[in-house]
């Protein structure tokens, strides 16, 4: 099975994947010692402080929901200490965290401290993800409220050469962005033969990745809000430098860049809940990417135009169907529904990919009623394993089986493909979509799954068919902590948030409460339950019902 995963999963890579994951084995980048002079800017950067504080007082710093200190040098590396953890002290985030001026002496010392314990190229800091990110942290810091030494701006050039180096040219994606981001950091910041190169570089990579990783309806090709939040603070990021070194980038990438950041905006706006948060699609969680708010103004900050919020009566319902990223979102002043309609992507990368195809979030009256499980965690893990799972999601498993093979932290063998797909049916005042999908057709059940929405302004009903043979076939629908079970039978649950009550009739479906977990962020699991649908034929049905008080 391990080696049928692996076919599954490699077949979908591109050449130039495999080609220079071949080239890092043989060629491997040298630490040059870099003399840079600074550019002269054209005007002033506009700070935004992004993040919540993660660095204190004595060396203690604060990543994913859990604390630590820098005790010794070896800190910088210690195996005891999860990946992603020791990868965020090497970000140095906190220097575009709130009130991080008020921080500048812990910056510094920080900063030199790094400088001093992490001799290249060894350890966690000199691999390419997190020197992408240390890079344009630092950039931006000296561009606003720290005053670099030659020290400092020397091994900030040495940073950026051995980057351009290292490129992870085999993983594409997200990781590949950031490093061209990077390089324009550094190749705008500084001037010179050096620079030129390193801009140069960035450019070319940002431009073509730039029309490949943000879709047509302005989606970002990983199909999570997490990472597509993350990716619009890095479009945002570069227009406030392109503004800054307005004299060394072509206008037409800038007004390139304003145009994407808008479509991204207007995703960002339309695939958040009522709270103004993300939902929880694939690898998505709280306390990664900036909040919605911060973004926000961010952009405006930049001048650019804000999605506005359409003013409708209760009645009115307003969809967005997102054809190329697959989400469709039905919206009213009194819910919010966002359906995942897609199909795994991308599908040379899939590393953030969940079994979640035809599952949907659900929010009332401002609060989250059905959520997604969210991430707690990444590596290798059983945990990680189950939270990318179809059951961590409000969908259906057929005989025990997942939409898409998800297997170990970061890989995608067989993958559920949407094969019909229909969006925005209006009838009078409800709307009605759906999707169909051949995942378990995949995976040797000959059956397809098909899920259907009708929603009205107050009801939604659910029709899942299974179209085929099957053993066995659950459904899941997981409530967000706040909401409460008050009764259920297999024909009715009652569930209520505060004072509000929803009710939900069921056809044809065995139905089970089960203690579940949600993960609203990295570290943090917060009890729950799900509600388990056990098929009794080969459709089932949920009528939604509620009530504005």
């Amino acid at each position: 099975m391990k080696l049928q995963n692996y076919y599954y999963t490699l077949k979908h890579l591109k050449f130039s994947q495999i080609y220079y994951r071949i080239i890092k084995r043989f060629i491997h980048p040298k630490p040059r010692n870099i003399v840079c002079n600074i550019a002269s800017p054209m005007g002033e950067w506009r700070s935004c402080d992004l993040y919540k504080q993660k660095l204190f007082a004595n060396g203690v710093v604060k990543f994913l929901n859990v604390e630590g200190a820098l005790s010794s040098c070896d800190a910088w590396n210690d195996a005891q200490k999860e990946k992603l953890w020791l990868y965020n002290l090497h970000y140095f985030d906190d220097l575009n965290a709130f009130e991080a001026h008020q921080r500048n002496d812990l910056h510094v010392e920080l900063i030199n401290r790094w400088i001093n314990e992490n001799p290249a190229p060894f350890g966690n800091g000199w691999e390419p993800y997190p020197t992408s990110l240390r890079i344009v942290n630092w950039v931006k810091a000296f561009l606003s409220h720290i005053e670099p030494t030659q020290k400092m701006n020397n091994n900030l050039a040495k940073q950026a050469d051995y980057l351009s180096q290292d490129l992870e040219r085999h993983l594409l994606g997200n990781h590949l962005f950031v490093n061209a981001k990077a390089l324009i950091f550094a190749g705008l910041y500084f001037e010179g033969d050096h620079a030129d190169k390193w801009l140069k570089t960035g450019l070319n990579i940002y431009s073509k990745e730039l029309k490949e990783q943000v879709l047509k309806d302005g989606g970002n090709f990983e199909l999570t809000p997490m990472y597509h939040a993350i990716m619009l603070v890095d479009l945002l990021d570069l227009l406030n430098l392109f503004n800054l070194y307005s004299d060394r980038v072509d206008a037409k990438l800038v007004t390139s860049t304003q145009t994407y950041a808008a479509k991204m905006l207007n995703w960002l706006a339309a695939m958040s809940h009522q709270d103004g948060k993300i939902s929880f699609f694939n690898d998505s969680a709280f306390g990664i990417a900036p909040a919605n708010s911060i973004i926000f103004d961010y952009a405006q900050n930049l001048g650019l135009t804000l999605p506005t919020e359409k003013n409708h009566a209760v009645s009115k319902l307003e969809i967005h169907d997102f054809p190329e990223s697959g989400y469709v979102v039905v919206k009213s002043d009194d819910f919010s529904l966002i359906a995942d309609l897609s199909e795994v992507g991308p599908s040379y990368q899939p590393g953030h990919a969940h079994a979640d195809t035809l599952s949907f979030e659900l929010s009332l009256f401002g609060k989250r009623i059905f959520v997604n499980s969210g991430i707690s965690e990444y590596g290798l893990g059983e945990e990680r394993l189950r939270q990318r799972k179809t059951a961590a999601h409000n969908t259906v498993a057929l005989n025990g089986l997942d939409s898409s093979q998800v297997w170990s932290g970061f890989r995608v063998a067989k993958r559920a493909k949407i094969i019909e797909r229909i969006a925005d049916n209006r009838s009078g005042d409800d709307i009605s979509f759906g999707a169909s999908h051949n995942g378990f057709q995949q995976q040797g059940i000959d059956c397809i799954h098909r899920r259907s929405w009708s929603v009205s302004a107050q009801r939604m009903t659910i029709v899942d068919t299974l179209e085929g043979k099957f053993e066995n076939a659950t459904g899941y629908l997981h409530l967000h902590p706040d909401v409460k079970v008050d009764s259920y039978s297999n024909t009715e649950i009652i569930l209520s948030v505060k004072d509000k009550l929803i009710c939900m009739n069921v056809t044809d479906a065995i139905v089970n409460v089960v203690d579940s977990s949600w993960h609203p962020e990295f570290g943090i699991s917060l009890p729950s339950y799900k509600l388990c649908f056990n098929f009794e034929k080969n459709r089932m049905l949920i009528d939604l019902s509620w009530q504005r008080k």
